[in-house]
C-alpha cells in the first residue's frame, strides 16, 4: 500500500499502537514487532493541565481562568465581590484523563486545601437545570486530517463524559477549515472538549487518546488507519 501525500506517492509506514485501553480499530493496526512506528496512544501521557491549556490557547480557542488556586483567586478577587464562592475544578492529577484526578471545589475551600494545585474555573454548561446534576460539553474529534464534532451529556454528574448515565451523538463532520488545527496540534488523533456558557465556547481539555468507541463516527477501522499512516507520512521529518 502507498499513501499520497503532497502529490507525490510515499510508502505506506507500518503502524502499532502503544496504549492502555483496548478500542475497535485496533486490529487494523501492525503488531509492534513489524512496525516502523509506534504510535503512542496512552490515555496518561507527558502533558500537564498546565500545558494543555496553554496549547489550547495558542490554537486560538477561549479558555476559563486557569493557573493555581492562589493565582486563579488573585485573578477573579478583583473581579467578583464573591470569588470565594465560584467554583473551580481543581487538578490533583494534572496528567489524569477519563474523570479522573480532579474535583469540583469551592473557591475558598480550594484556597485553604489545595493552594498551589492547577485549577480552572468551572464552566456551567447550557442549559442548566436547578436541582439536576447535568452536564454537557461539545467534542471537536480530529483524525488524521479528518475532523467531527459530537455532543456528550451526562446526567448524575457534574461531568458530560463520565457520569452515571451518558449519551453521546454524532452531529457533523466539519469540512471547512478542517486542516486548521491538525496542522497545528502535532497529534495523529486528538479531541478538544469545550463547554458553552452564553454565547462563548469554552476549550477546557485537550485529549490525546481519545476513544472512539461509541462516538458514531462513519469511519472504518482501516479507514482510521488510512489516515494515522497518512499523518505520520506527511510529519515523518518531525517526529524524531
Amino acid at each position: 500500500m502507498a499513501i499520497i501525500v503532497n502529490n507525490a506517492q510515499t510508502p505506506a509506514p507500518k503502524i502499532a499502537i502503544l496504549s492502555d485501553f483496548i478500542d475497535f480499530y485496533d486490529h487494523a493496526f501492525y503488531p509492534r514487532g513489524v512496525a516502523d512506528t509506534v504510535w503512542d496512544r496512552r490515555s496518561r501521557n507527558d502533558m500537564s493541565k498546565a500545558e494543555q491549556f496553554l496549547l489550547l490557547e495558542n490554537l486560538g480557542l477561549k479558555v476559563p481562568e486557569h493557573g493555581t488556586v492562589g493565582e486563579v483567586y488573585s485573578k477573579l478577587k478583583d473581579k467578583f465581590s464573591y470569588a470565594e464562592t465560584i467554583r473551580v475544578v481543581v487538578y490533583l492529577d494534572e496528567f489524569a484523563h477519563r474523570g479522573e484526578g480532579k474535583i469540583l471545589a469551592i473557591l475558598g475551600d480550594a484556597l485553604r486545601k489545595y493552594p498551589h494545585f492547577y485549577c480552572s474555573r468551572f464552566v456551567q454548561s447550557e442549559p442548566s437545570f436547578p436541582g439536576i446534576e447535568y452536564a454537557t460539553s461539545y467534542r471537536h474529534l480530529q483524525i488524521g486530517r479528518r475532523s467531527f464534532w459530537l455532543r456528550y451529556s451526562g446526567f448524575g454528574s457534574w461531568m458530560s463524559n463520565h457520569a452515571k448515565e451518558v449519551e453521546v451523538e454524532f452531529l457533523f463532520e466539519r469540512h471547512e477549515g478542517h486542516g486548521l488545527l491538525s496542522s497545528r496540534a502535532p497529534y495523529p488523533v486528538f479531541a478538544i472538549d469545550m463547554v458553552q456558557s452564553g454565547p462563548w465556547l469554552y476549550a477546557v481539555d485537550f485529549n490525546t487518546a481519545p476513544g472512539l468507541g461509541g462516538t458514531g463516527i462513519p469511519l472504518s477501522p482501516q479507514e482510521i488507519y488510512q489516515l494515522v499512516a497518512e499523518w505520520f507520512a506527511s510529519n515523518a521529518s518531525n517526529i524524531s
